[in-house]
């Protein structure tokens, strides 16, 4: 699926924190050389190891994270049968009401796969925004898998997330 968000140099956040995680997995398996210190901070090295992984995936090495990245990151994942459980380098990494982009965005896909198999949880829109009705649909996941419901996706709930979309 398409979308305008990105993450790309000079970008912080949670998003940035769990890919780079996910890369030094990649790393530590053979698909790329770089190892990173998962910051939180896309720098140049974070660049040179997705420009890595996406000639590994065969997609375009603009080092750029795009909606096929991210699909190819989380499928390597899903085909590796890595339970994420990757800390966070900071307590203000999180995705939360107002927030938007492409972390958003694929929670927001990942929400609704959940969903299709999980009859208790609602669909939501898709469209890179976190408002209320993504906040209710992380609140009802925290509640139905034991977390802190604060409607909130930091570190468990992120895992969490990507752990069921992965089916791992």
């Amino acid at each position: 699926m398409y979308t305008r968000y990105v993450l790309r140099l000079g970008d912080t956040g949670i998003g940035v924190n769990k890919i780079q995680a996910y890369l030094n997995l990649f790393q530590q398996a053979g698909y790329i050389r770089t190892t990173l210190t998962p910051d939180g901070y896309f720098g140049p090295r974070t660049q040179a190891a997705v420009r890595e992984f996406q000639t590994y995936a065969r997609l375009n090495p603009d080092g750029i994270i795009g909606s096929l990245t991210w699909d190819a990151i989380f499928d390597t994942l899903k085909r590796m049968q890595v339970v994420t459980n990757v800390p966070l380098a900071s307590a203000a990494y999180f995705l939360g009401l107002g927030d938007y982009g492409i972390e958003v965005f694929k929670m927001q896909e990942y929400l609704n796969e959940i969903a299709q198999d999980n009859p208790c949880l609602k669909t939501i829109t898709v469209d890179g925004e976190y408002g209320n009705a993504m906040r209710i649909a992380v609140q009802q996941l925290q509640y139905l898998y034991d977390l802190t419901i604060d409607g909130i996706i930091g570190k468990a709930t992120w895992d969490t997330i990507v752990n069921e979309r992965n089916g791992v």
